[in-house]
């Protein structure tokens, strides 16, 4: 034990971690006040040329300098006079010998005497070493201060909030969801998804699902059976569904792209009506071959036409292909009608857009 053991001692146990951690102690995690005191007492010892020039262990090292402190040479002297009168039997004259055998009893007493005088100078050197020994492991028990709590908790959140903001950036998904605002951002990508809408709801309605397996119950994990069905490809081959497939083709999107290629007005108003020349396409920038306010248009007219009027191209179809895919839309032919709408007004605020 050096001389700066003391001063250790009377730290508190956050002070004593701070002090480890400044020092690079290694694994002092666990320790409790008194093992992480005599751990830092070794280590400062053995490491003074590396630690004596900081301030903040000035103290420590001016203890552990100093020459360790001895008792007072009176006391000294009075202890051996005690313990040298306590070894001298005591001389009795021969010729009282009654009071000779009646004096071991007074030695006895004389002997005791001393021992019960002791008795409360050791209880009290021991009442507080009970009382330390308490107080230390109520230290061990409860954490240092608030302060190294809020430190430790600021700390890991960092550290936490660190790793979530790596795990964001390294998943791309900002990039990802930039990247499909910009390609949903325009009235092609909404044309395209009216169109995929209607194509899907028409072939769910003419491909019908077959039956062709039951899978078994399993009571482990309470699922129970399932049938499975799988599109009747067989339809293909029928009239049943390449008449409202037709129709739907024709009358919802090449007649009306036909028309918007045709009668283009985007073009018309980009290019004066000049021919376009061969030889300056590359330098050109890049027009719009088909017009969406034309493709809506000629689809609402259309939609309209045939739908709601019933108007079967001179014969053509029937009036059970016209049903079907009216029926087999979402909205039926009003549904039709009100994308055209927002196709149009979509196509003005465009236009808008690029003449500000």
């Amino acid at each position: 034990m050096s001389n700066g053991l003391p001063y250790l001692n009377k730290l508190r146990k956050g002070e004593l971690v701070e002090i480890a951690e400044r020092t690079d102690l290694q694994d002092f995690s666990d320790y409790n006040k008194s093992d992480l005191v005599t751990a830092l007492d070794k280590h400062l010892s053995d490491n003074r040329v590396i630690f004596e020039s900081d301030k903040k262990l000035a103290e420590f090292y001016s203890r552990l300098a100093s020459p360790p402190r001895r008792g007072s040479p009176v006391k000294r002297e009075a202890r051996v006079e005690l313990s040298s009168i306590e070894k001298t039997p005591a001389r009795t004259p021969g010729r009282r010998s009654t009071k000779a055998k009646e004096e071991p009893i007074e030695s006895d007493d004389a002997a005791i005497t001393p021992v019960t005088k002791k008795t409360p100078a050791s209880a009290s050197r021991s009442a507080p070493r009970s009382v330390r020994s308490v107080v230390e492991s109520a230290n061990a028990q409860f954490p240092p201060s608030p302060a190294v709590v809020t430190d430790a908790i600021d700390r890991q959140t960092v550290k936490m909030r660190e790793g979530l903001e790596s795990a964001w950036s390294a998943s791309g998904i900002i990039e990802r969801s930039h990247a499909l605002r910009a390609n949903l951002s325009s009235l092609k990508a909404v044309e395209t998804i009216f169109v995929l809408l209607e194509l899907s709801s028409v072939l769910y309605e003419l491909i019908p699902l077959r039956y062709f397996a039951t899978t078994p119950a399993i009571q482990a994990v309470s699922l129970p059976a399932l049938h499975l069905k799988a599109p009747d490809l067989f339809v293909l081959l029928t009239p049943n569904f390449w008449a409202p497939f037709t129709l739907w083709f024709f009358s919802n999107l090449l007649v009306p792209l036909l028309a918007a290629y045709f009668f283009n007005l985007s073009w018309q108003a980009a290019t004066g009506g000049a021919q376009p020349v061969r030889r300056s396409t590359r330098s050109t920038p890049t027009r719009p071959s088909f017009d969406p306010l034309s493709f809506n248009i000629a689809k609402a007219i259309l939609v309209y036409k045939v739908y709601a009027d019933h108007y079967n191209y001179a014969g053509l179809y029937s009036k059970y292909a016209i049903s079907k895919v009216n029926y087999a839309i979402p909205g039926q032919w009003k549904g039709l009608l009100a994308g055209s709408a927002i196709g149009v007004i979509g196509t003005l605020y465009e236009a808008i857009l690029r003449r500000s």
